[in-house]
């Protein structure tokens, strides 16, 4: 799947180049309302809901006049947090959005835009956290995930935006385990993914 992405990435970059591309850089940061899943029923009682965090970074972003389509891409630090049997979960990590957008711009005042692509992350804080009701249970983080953005916003005097996205988790985020207290053996639980509700609002110099 990576694979398949960074190919329509170059083969998409290749075809906008040469067309003399707007470019604009500027930084980009908001908000994010995080909602985690388990895979096994058996666990759903451990979860709670919507927890906050943020993300900030630069980004730049490339559209071909006219037509309208480009793309954003950004290096953002990303901060989620979320709940798992009374434990605070503070997922940490740096994260590269790919993006591609259909702009329409109303003169130079205003527009708006539609963007989707891939999202790698990089756990760059704690992975392992402990759990407070089982003594031998124990949430532990995947250290890189894949994930996927669809979003859309609106455009203001050429050097505001302000957006909203759905970031949807590709495969799992972390696992639950406990250790058996006869065999002492850990044992998979359920599987989690994070998925996150994103207000941002990004500015272009």
């Amino acid at each position: 799947m990576k694979k398949l992405f960074t190919a329509m990435v170059v083969a998409l970059m290749v075809a906008v180049l040469p067309a003399k591309a707007q470019f604009g850089f500027g930084v980009r940061g908001g908000l994010n309302l995080t909602n985690v899943t388990f895979s096994d029923n058996i666990a759903s009682n451990l979860a709670s809901s919507n927890r906050a965090g943020f993300f900030i970074g630069p980004t730049l972003k490339f559209t071909v006049p006219i037509i309208g389509i480009g793309f954003d891409v950004s290096a953002l630090y990303d901060q989620r947090s979320s709940k798992i049997d009374d434990q605070t979960v503070d997922e940490r990590k740096v994260v590269l959005p790919i993006n591609v957008r259909y702009e329409k711009s109303f003169g130079n005042v205003a527009g708006i835009f539609f963007k989707a692509g891939p999202q790698f992350g990089w756990n760059v804080g704690d992975k392992t956290f402990k759990l407070s009701k089982e003594a031998l249970g124990e949430f532990e983080l995947k250290k890189s995930n894949v994930s996927l953005n669809l979003g859309l916003g609106a455009m203001l005097i050429r050097h505001l935006e302000i957006g909203l996205t759905y970031n949807i988790a590709l495969g799992k985020t972390g696992e639950v385990t406990y250790t058996d207290v006869v065999s002492k053996i850990p044992q998979s639980l359920a599987k989690t993914r994070s998925n996150a509700w994103q207000l941002n609002l990004a500015y272009f110099f």
